[in-house]
């Protein structure tokens, strides 16, 4: 797994990216992060390293998670926070104003492999 991930003792990044993050309980915060990680770790791609020694032998290792992962995994954190006020048709609101929840929407998924520009001459 990808290291470096987000823990809820970082408040002051995560609030960042979503302020209402400081009004939950350190507990719930620190489970929604732990979840949103898996979740991105698993759908990002993997950021491993070799590291060759003078000998020639090779080490392969996990990089930390960058600050794109980062964003995403907050944002993703928020999206599970909400899902849970949703209800059984997977929405939250009021009759006629709902918001329909996903499990991982397009912005946390460009976060995590953001899409290649048309390669212009």
């Amino acid at each position: 797994m990808t290291t470096g991930w987000m823990v809820a003792g970082q408040i002051g990044t995560v609030s960042r990216y979503w302020p209402g993050a400081v009004d939950l309980d350190p507990d719930e915060l620190d489970a929604l992060l732990t979840s949103s990680a898996i979740q991105c770790d698993a759908y990002a791609p993997k950021l491993t390293f070799t590291d060759t020694a003078v000998d020639g032998t090779t080490t392969e290792y996990e990089g930390d998670a960058p600050e794109n992962y980062l964003h995403a995994q907050v944002l993703q954190a928020r999206a599970l926070y909400r899902s849970t006020m949703a209800g059984s048709g997977d929405q939250i609101g009021v009759d006629g104003q709902t918001v329909t929840i996903f499990p991982m929407d397009w912005t946390v998924k460009n976060l995590l492999r953001p899409k290649r520009g048309p390669w212009v001459r």
